[in-house]
């Protein structure tokens, strides 16, 4: 009986590629939490569970892995901002810039575990980055989402997973394996698997859904289609949900201190949609997802935190950094239940 080694190595050279050619196409298969084995795109895994990725390689075989990391900082737009001269035409699809870093700390490895460590220590599961995106401080190391690939070369012959050359003009192809880590159960925790995910305004719903770029309004509705299981290839912006969700709350804001007493539990509650008109404006503009009572004192006040995007990635802030100061309206978005019901009545 063949040997597990030449029988491999004969699949590589049926369906590999000599070094300095294109490589052929290689499968990632992951387990979450010692479970089945299984080769899919991606995986959405909570926080702190064990995610292990492996690759079929014989003894003697090169392997490789790598982190494919997005370009955090640069304020990406298919459309004009707000601010430019007519704002909110479309200019087309923004290239996104990616880095590609070696895990060198798996090299050689046909099995490797993510996220392992202590969490809130950046990328303490890998070697120390030299990408600039883990500098940046929209980066989360153990929550949001991750891309990985490998390489496995046998005697001169190589194949590797899906990556970098494989993309169009969306983005990143869904075929790269993608790890979204989310911080919870509930839809906060689905809406965190959105960090490190660029900021793309005018992003349109396959990049949202495919976790390629989103703006305010895209990144809020994404993470509801996946805490719901039905996504939507509707394009929404802040003025659609303001007009089709229900107010729970309106008042003027300013330095983050709504202009009367609005109480937690009673009135609004982590989740609920916040979206502010700005002085002299028409419409609103913006929109975030309320996140915690931070200073515990029961009524939204300046140190409490809104989780949003636009025009940078998602990330926590304060209240007072004056983000929704103007006039505020807070929305109560649907139930899993009735956005699935609303989203599969509609025609995708």
């Amino acid at each position: 009986m063949a040997s597990r080694a030449a029988l491999l190595l004969g699949l590589l050279v049926l369906g590999g590629s000599p070094l300095g050619a294109a490589p052929r196409r290689l499968t990632i298969q992951s387990s979450v939490d010692g479970g089945p084995w299984q080769s899919v795109d991606a995986l959405s895994p909570l926080a702190g569970r064990s995610v292990r990725l492996r690759v079929d390689a014989p003894d003697g075989a090169k392997i490789r892995w790598f982190q494919i990391l997005p370009d955090l900082d640069t304020m990406y737009n298919n459309a004009n901002f707000p601010w430019d001269p007519d704002p909110y035409k479309w200019k087309g699809f923004a290239k996104i810039h990616y880095d590609r870093e070696e895990l060198d700390r798996f090299s050689g490895q046909r099995e490797i575990e993510l996220f392992a460590g202590k969490r809130g220590e950046r990328a303490t599961w890998t070697r120390v980055y030299q990408s600039k995106t883990v500098r940046s401080k929209y980066f989360h190391a153990d929550v949001g989402s991750f891309w990985f690939q490998a390489e496995v070369e046998v005697q001169g012959t190589r194949m590797s997973s899906p990556g970098l050359k494989d993309s169009d003009q969306y983005g990143l192809s869904p075929k790269v394996l993608r790890v979204s880590v989310r911080d919870g159960e509930g839809y906060l925790g689905y809406l965190t698997s959105f960090f490190n995910v660029p900021a793309l305004f005018g992003s349109v719903p396959r990049q949202n859904n495919l976790y390629l770029g989103a703006d305010c309004a895209d990144v809020l509705v994404a993470a509801q289609g996946k805490w719901s299981g039905r996504e939507t290839k509707r394009d929404y912006n802040v003025a659609a949900l303001v007009k089709e969700l229900p107010p729970v709350a309106e008042f003027e804001m300013k330095d983050g201190r709504p202009d009367r007493a609005v109480a937690w539990k009673t009135a609004i509650k982590p989740g609920d949609w916040i979206a502010v008109r700005y002085a002299g404006q028409r419409m609103y503009q913006h929109i975030g997802a309320l996140y915690r009572d931070a200073d515990g004192d029961g009524v939204l006040g300046p140190e409490d935190i809104v989780l949003h995007a636009g025009p940078m990635p998602l990330a926590f802030d304060r209240l007072a950094e004056k983000g929704f100061d103007g006039h505020v309206v807070i929305l109560r978005p649907p139930t899993q239940k009735a956005w699935a019901e609303r989203h599969a009545a509609k025609p995708q």
